[in-house]
């Protein structure tokens, strides 16, 4: 429940803000844990200095005691000033001699109850080691004691393979704690100052980061539908705030080319569907206004009128369907020989009004005796008959129309030729957009310019090629390639 309040938290903030918490936390726990290692090595550091210095003085004491023949100890007073610098106070120095049945030989120093260890440090000396060190702490039973702790060290005074006798001095720790707890305050100090400046550090840096992002911002949330040309700057240095915006200004062009070629559509498809209604509406009010009239022959031609109307709803809803892309596809293993015939049969009534022939060979290249391909029946069907009634359209009376399949290993191709005037030069690049028809046969050719933008449309959603141009004596081609299954 707790992680889930805090993702929530964490989501509602500001981008700058979350990058700027990352930051900290990142730089934070890297900073704490650095310095704890530095920490730690600086107090290693002194431990080793202060158990140095402790030793070379237990080396100095034990230089001074003399052991008779008789075992008897000669423990002359000690000068504790060697004039050296120390990291303990001389003065309070507690120093015994020791022996390995506990009983002690000889001290200086006031030690009231405090009675040190002795046997695993006689353990251990036998077991090889030069000296030992311990931390006593809380010690109360010392009088005039000058710190809560004492370092200890056992020294070995006879030189023998099992020693009987040791020399132990007690130091307080005094400095050594001092100088600790100065570096732990600096610590305690020192870090939420560095995540103060790091969190305003974060900050600055976080804004300065995003206030190209923050630009684009402000420029795309003015940029309306009357004003599609605006474009994001693009900044000078090459990282992703530049990225961004040049995907932000291509998909701006986009959007305003998809904005323009609605608009046409939109003034085109109202131009296109205003006409027959205009028709209509004429023919009612004629027919409102006379007596004797054919009611036949209006009849007749309102149909024809709305058949209009109707092909124009039906090819708009398929260019819609194409639009949506290839979500609305309903892909399936289809024979593309098979779409000419179906759509050759759909187009035999046209082609034999105007005395055409309707021609189909098939050349096969490849291997195999057919070649399948994978796609939307019905978009294919739609396409191959859009670009076969094309051709019969444009096509001069009793005039061939040549369709041709070819086969080839990796990809079909259909071949769509007339005999007609052909394609324009400056037609030719605009061939396949939506409302496109050559001005030359405008007014007697029958259509309203959808069929090849459907075509076209219908080509690329199956990451076909659907090409257009003219033959070197005269009549367009048309050129639709497909991947093989």
């Amino acid at each position: 429940m707790f992680l889930k309040s805090l993702r929530k938290f964490f989501a509602n903030l500001s981008l700058r803000v979350r990058l700027s918490l990352i930051f900290v936390v990142f730089f934070g726990a890297t900073t704490i844990l650095f310095n704890m290692f530095i920490f730690k090595m600086s107090i290693d550091n002194l431990q080793q200095d202060f158990d140095d210095a402790l030793f070379n003085y237990s080396v100095d004491v034990s230089e001074g005691v003399e052991i008779g023949v008789k075992g008897d100890l000669n423990f002359p007073p000690l000068r504790l000033d060697h004039g050296k610098i120390l990291p303990f106070p001389l003065g309070t120095a507690l120093i015994q001699v020791r022996h390995s049945s506990g009983a002690v030989l000889a001290r200086v120093g006031n030690f009231g109850e405090f009675n040190p260890p002795y046997k695993k440090d006689f353990e251990r000396i036998w077991a090889g080691e030069e000296a030992t060190y311990r931390t006593i702490e809380h010690i109360h039973n010392i009088p005039s004691a000058e710190a809560d702790s004492y370092r200890l060290i056992s020294f070995p005074l006879d030189n023998v393979a099992k020693p009987q006798l040791l020399l132990q001095i007690a130091v307080p720790m005094t400095l050594l704690e001092t100088q600790i707890s100065k570096r732990l305050t600096l610590l305690e100090v020192g870090i939420p100052i560095v995540l103060l400046f790091a969190t305003l550090g974060g900050l600055f840096l976080s804004a300065r980061a995003l206030a190209p992002v923050n630009h684009m911002i402000d420029i795309a949330k003015k940029i309306k539908a009357s004003e599609l040309s605006s474009r994001v700057p693009i900044p000078a240095a090459n990282d992703e705030i530049k990225k961004l915006a040049l995907t932000l200004n291509e998909m701006l062009d986009r959007i305003e080319q998809a904005f323009q070629s609605q608009e046409r559509f939109v003034a085109d498809a109202s131009h296109q569907l205003l006409t027959p209604l205009t028709i209509m509406r004429q023919e009612i009010e004629l027919l409102k206004s006379q007596k004797q009239i054919d009611v036949d022959q209006y009849t007749r031609s309102a149909l024809q009128e709305v058949d209009s109307l109707a092909n124009i709803v039906q090819e708009m809803l398929l260019l819609a369907r194409a639009d949506a892309g290839l979500g609305a596809l309903s892909l399936q293993e289809i024979s593309l020989e098979e779409l000419v015939f179906e759509a050759l049969t759909r187009c035999e009534k046209l082609a034999n009004s105007k005395g055409i022939k309707l021609k189909f060979n098939i050349n096969n290249e490849s291997k195999a005796d057919r070649k399948s391909v994978r796609g939307d029946k019905d978009l294919l069907e739609n396409l191959v008959f859009n670009i076969i009634e094309n051709a019969i359209k444009y096509s001069p009376n009793n005039e061939v129309v040549t369709i041709t399949l070819v086969w080839k290993d990796d990809v079909s191709q259909l071949f769509v030729q007339d005999n007609g005037p052909g394609i324009p030069d400056d037609k030719l690049p605009f061939i396949f957009e939506r409302f496109s028809r050559g001005a030359a046969v405008e007014n007697r050719v029958k259509g309203f310019g959808l069929g090849l933008a459907i075509a076209q449309k219908i080509a690329n959603l199956h990451e076909a090629k659907l090409s257009a141009g003219n033959n070197e004596r005269n009549g367009a081609i048309f050129s639709f390639e497909i991947k093989n299954i």
